[in-house]
């Protein structure tokens, strides 16, 4: 009886067989019924070592629904889980596909946590699915097969998938300190700096975030022998595919970039002469934002279009140097001051890194589909220095929100610095002379530029004095309007724009109300000189700010001029910065 019926049952599929290939407009069973009776009779008489063959066999079936009812004779036949069986199917036919296929080796794609080594030392993906993590030494994804390099071809110490699994399954919380104590053993930094490095290392492993549009550079700059390299070192060790440089060969830098995702350590004793004498400023001007690409001719023989390469240089960067650097490339850093401090410390190498890097790539695995917090703008922090500190404000509210007031006063500090290195420069000379010569209580007036002019001139030699011209061009850096009237040059100054020039450079906002509007501010020129200089307002018009007010912004008696710029013969002064060599400033 129970043959009868196992008989029925096999005659039934193998007309449904018939049918469906009818329908699929499939070959005619006719030419393979024989060979498919043969399978089914074949799995219908197999015994236990018969199933390993014949799985094989089935892998090679194209049809799924052809398959699927080969696969349910044999799950019944054997009494077998037709799962297990499917997944032994799919896993042939995965292995073939795989070596039908051209393989891609790659470390970047969506879902892919880190590189990671097995048990046995073999190289893995860590990929995170929902909220499980996987170890696969292949990965198909959009039709194409992914699979790791070889381990000689990645400069640092790779995570253990172990360590890293058993991470994953419980918070974390005390990996900040952790991370501050490794740091400690290897030098010395200021104790809140120390909490700007921290966030710099979690932001590493999430700089393909979609939050985040920019990362801030780390920059050490200072004499030698006071622990650059050795700091250094130690947070390349720990960061997120990390790599240390000696030198700036931008092949190199464009495969670590656009290869590796890596977080690059430059170590060079004139940084910024060295990316000149190589042609690659730009790398290092853009590695800070998301997206941004520098261009290379390498294929000149193609013609147009085809001549060109667009590389991925952004990517975490920190910056080691004994001599000073373009001060563009200072805007995107943040510097770091090395203490004075020498003592007995350990040397930093990449093993004493690795149970803290296997945390770190644990916590990237939980967080890395998880928005980032929002932070509210800190007034302090206006422009391009807002933008890079913005995301690390943004981890330390997630990892340490208790440290996030302690963050924010350590970047305000950098910011006063930069303020402080502005009122240095001829820039911040020029904002000091406007505010002295700027009356109160107006909400807009002119000052004479030979006013200006003159009052940067007045402590110079005769040989080394700046021009009218060279003046007009750092006027207009500073996005001052000027204008010739009657043939001389006046700049238009407004308060609320002028306040925002202060804040820049000297971090005073005058106090003078909005609600002190007077009924007009038209200029009138006195009748019996060529020039005027100011506006009058229609309640004194005898008053003119050609003379000083008697209340002015800042006493003069305090200030000092530095010798920087072009001089009146054209020449340019020996003592200038090369940031302003040939008159000609680069802005980005």
């Amino acid at each position: 009886m129970k043959e009868q019926l196992s008989n029925i049952g096999l005659a039934e599929k193998l007309s449904k067989l018939s049918e469906i290939r009818r329908e699929l407009k499939v070959a005619p069973i006719e030419d393979g019924k024989d060979q498919a009776n043969s399978l089914a009779d074949r799995i219908d008489k197999s015994t236990f070592g018969d199933i390993s063959g014949l799985i094989k066999e089935l892998a090679g079936i194209e049809s799924e629904t052809e398959r699927a009812i080969f696969v349910d004779l044999l799950s019944k036949k054997h009494n077998t889980g037709r799962r297990a069986i499917q997944k032994d199917i799919q896993k042939l036919r995965k292995d073939d596909n795989v070596q039908s296929q051209p393989v891609v080796y790659s470390m970047n794609f969506p879902g892919l946590v880190d590189v990671v080594t097995d048990c046995e030392g073999s190289i893995s993906y860590l990929i995170k699915d929902g909220e499980h993590l996987y170890a696969t030494n292949n990965h198909e994804l959009d039709g194409t097969i992914y699979s790791p390099p070889n381990k000689e071809n990645m400069p640092f110490l790779l995570a253990r998938y172990e360590e890293v699994s058993e991470c994953y399954k419980k918070e974390d919380g005390d990996l900040l300190n952790d991370l501050i104590a490794y740091f400690k053993r290897f030098s010395c930094l200021y104790e809140k700096q120390w909490l700007i490095v921290a966030c710099k290392v979690f932001l590493t492993y999430l700089q393909d975030h979609p939050d985040i549009h920019y990362m801030a550079m780390l920059l050490f700059y200072a004499v030698p022998e006071r622990g650059k390299s050795r700091t250094g070192k130690s947070i390349i060790y720990v960061s997120y595919r990390g790599v240390h440089l000696v030198d700036l060969r931008e092949a190199n830098i464009f495969r670590y970039s656009e290869n590796l995702r890596a977080t690059l350590f430059f170590d060079l004793m004139d940084l910024w002469k060295k990316a000149v004498k190589n042609g690659a400023e730009d790398i290092l001007l853009l590695r800070y934002e998301k997206g941004a690409k520098a261009t290379r001719v390498i294929y000149p023989e193609k013609g147009a279009f085809e001549d060109m390469k667009h590389y991925n240089v952004y990517g975490p960067t920190l910056l080691a140097t004994n001599e000073n650097i373009h001060k563009i490339l200072d805007t995107r850093c943040l510097n770091i001051s090395m203490p004075n401090k020498p003592g007995e410390y350990e040397n930093p190498t990449p093993e004493k890194a690795l149970s803290l890097k296997e945390r770190l790539t644990a916590w990237r695995a939980r967080v890395m589909d998880k928005p980032l917090p929002a932070v509210e703008h800190v007034a302090e922090l206006s422009g391009r220095l807002w933008d890079i500190a913005k995301p690390l404000l943004q981890i330390c509210k997630m990892v340490n929100p208790e440290g996030f007031d302690d963050l924010k006063e350590a970047l305000i500090e950098i910011a006063g610095q930069r303020i402080e290195d502005k009122k240095g420069s001829l820039q911040g000379q020029i904002v000091s002379i406007l505010e002295e010569l700027s009356p109160v209580d107006v909400p807009e007036w002119t000052i004479k530029t030979a006013e200006v002019l003159d009052k940067i001139n007045e402590n110079r030699p005769e040989d080394k004095k700046l021009t009218g011209q060279y003046i007009g061009r750092r006027l207009r850096e500073l996005g001052l309007k000027t204008k010739l009237i009657h043939g001389y040059s006046e700049i238009f100054l407004s308060k609320n724009d002028f306040d925002i020039l202060l804040s820049q450079y000297n971090n005073i906002i005058s106090d003078t109300s909005h609600e002190s509007l007077p009924k007009s501010t038209k200029v009138k020129e006195p009748e019996n000189t060529p020039v005027s200089t100011g506006r009058l307002s229609n309640d004194d018009k005898s008053k003119s700010t050609q003379c000083l007010p008697a209340k002015n912004r800042m006493d003069s008696t305090s200030r000092t001029l530095v010798d920087i710029g072009r001089l009146s013969d054209g020449t340019i002064e020996k003592n200038i910065p090369i940031l302003e060599s040939d008159g000609v400033e680069v802005e980005i």
